[in-house]
């Protein structure tokens, strides 16, 4: 949309969030809320992006630069009010004639179709001004939109500045405007501090439109959820949960089944393939790929991790790893970062595995901890091995080769290597190599003392 430029107005401290950064940078759905109206005007392919920013500005630029590369930051050193947050971009958008689209930063849920509308709207009726207006039940804290007898809009008036009569208006402002360019930037000047908070209030523009001939029209939205501001913890939460339900839905729309959308919480950029099974109480995050087939929880954690074909994946954690086809993991186990699992491999309860490669076929059944190791295929491990992993200083590795079986209760002291077709001996310590085809056994020899129990009690 070259024709389009948009401002999104995020300099303000968010009070009532009683936190010690800005509202802007709180976490919904995994991403900062700033991410949401920054990911819509990239949707909406607009080229020239702006965002106003002041409260501990520095921060709120370190952490969206990751994902808002291209946005151009305006800064608000004092926030004197909406009407001054927008006049600082003037200087950006000096030769700028086209429409001008304002968003919120705190209003994370508006959809892209209600904003294309807006949009298509705003250029087909040629206002001056188009505002996005909704009917809700309790408008408290918002300003509210007044109109004529014939129901055209003639100004807004803030909460904190309305008279009794007009505090029964239930059509409140969203804060969601397109302006043309130069009738907006000619008339900030206009704006005064004449009101209750001794603020340049944006709102004040449409009346002074109004007084000027120019036309101001509105769509309005049914749906309430997606204008709603944060602007408390109570907020943040009810945010978050509109977010993962509406992720959820997608997903189900592509074929996937959620036995409870309400409890299942898909961050963006996931991809599910159909025919998976999700169950509740499930967190899969961003950048995360599950295959078709699958069976993902419940209480389990996929974080940016591939998940392969038809593999299960029960109250377990998988971070930042690679997990192959047809393969189990879990109750109660834990695959952390930079690990790769191939197909058919059995990872049962409470097993750890760090930072390691198990090929096909393995079998580690439970109560492990892999670090450090690589296994080729079809190895078994016995309940209660570890490997010896870090010597104080350095991490080192472990290397077991296919078709080796490890006894239960084994300690594989890193750096070692297990021959192919091996055995280990249960309750060894194996601190050196391991020929191919061998029995390692590494444990003290029994002993039994004839009678000691009747002599201890003789004593």
């Amino acid at each position: 949309m070259e024709s389009i430029s948009s401002i999104i107005l995020a300099a303000g401290q968010g009070t009532r969030m009683n936190s010690a950064f800005p509202k802007v940078l709180h976490q919904l759905a995994g991403k900062p809320m700033l991410y949401y109206p920054i990911e819509l005007t990239r949707k909406l392919n607009i080229k020239k992006r702006l965002l106003v920013i002041g409260f501990q500005a520095e921060k709120v630029k370190k952490n969206t630069s990751c994902f808002a590369n291209d946005i151009i930051y305006v800064y608000q050193e004092r926030q004197l009010g909406t009407a001054h947050a927008v006049l600082q971009a003037k200087p950006y958008l000096a030769d700028f004639e086209g429409t001008i689209l304002i968003l919120s930063g705190d209003v994370p849920l508006l959809r892209y179709a209600t904003t294309k509308r807006m949009l298509s709207h705003h250029k087909k009726s040629s206002s001056a001004c188009t505002l996005l207006t909704v009917d809700i039940e309790n408008p408290e804290g918002y300003g509210r939109i007044i109109r004529d007898c014939q129901k055209k809009i003639t100004g807004i008036i803030e909460q904190c500045d309305l008279s009794e009569d007009q505090n029964a208006i239930t059509e409140i402002n969203t804060g969601i405007y397109c302006f043309n360019a130069r009738e907006l930037f000619s008339s900030l000047a206009e704006v005064n501090q004449e009101n209750n908070q001794q603020e340049y209030y944006l709102t004040d523009i449409i009346k002074i439109f109004i007084d000027k001939g120019l036309l101001v029209t509105s769509i309005t939205t049914q749906d309430k959820k997606e204008i709603s501001g944060v602007n408390s913890r109570i907020d943040l939460a009810r945010a978050n949960k509109e977010i993962y339900l509406r992720n959820a839905i997608d997903h189900m729309a592509k074929g996937v089944t959620i036995i409870d959308p309400e409890n299942t919480y898909i961050e963006d950029n996931v991809k599910i393939g159909r025919d998976t099974v999700v169950y509740p109480s499930t967190i899969i995050t961003d950048g995360t790929e599950i295959a078709e087939k699958c069976q993902i929880g419940p209480y389990s954690h996929i974080v940016s991790s591939f998940i392969g074909t038809e593999t299960k994946v029960y109250s377990s954690v998988v971070e930042n790893s690679i997990v192959g086809k047809y393969t189990s993991i879990g109750p109660y186990s834990h695959i952390r970062p930079k690990s790769e699992i191939g197909d058919q491999v059995k990872i049962g309860n409470y097993v750890e595995i760090k930072k390691s490669n198990i090929e096909d076929g393995c079998k580690i059944g439970h109560l492990t901890y892999l670090g450090d190791a690589s296994l080729d295929k079809n190895v078994n491990i016995g309940a209660g091995t570890i490997t010896c992993n870090y010597d104080g200083k350095n991490k080192n590795t472990t290397t077991i080769e296919e078709n080796v079986f490890i006894g239960s209760n084994n300690s594989l002291v890193a750096p070692v290597k297990i021959g192919k077709n091996s055995y280990t001996a249960a309750g060894s310590t194996i601190t050196q190599d391991v020929p191919q085809e061998n029995l390692a056994v590494a444990r003290a020899r029994q002993k039994n003392i004839a009678n000691w129990a009747k002599n201890k009690t003789k004593k």
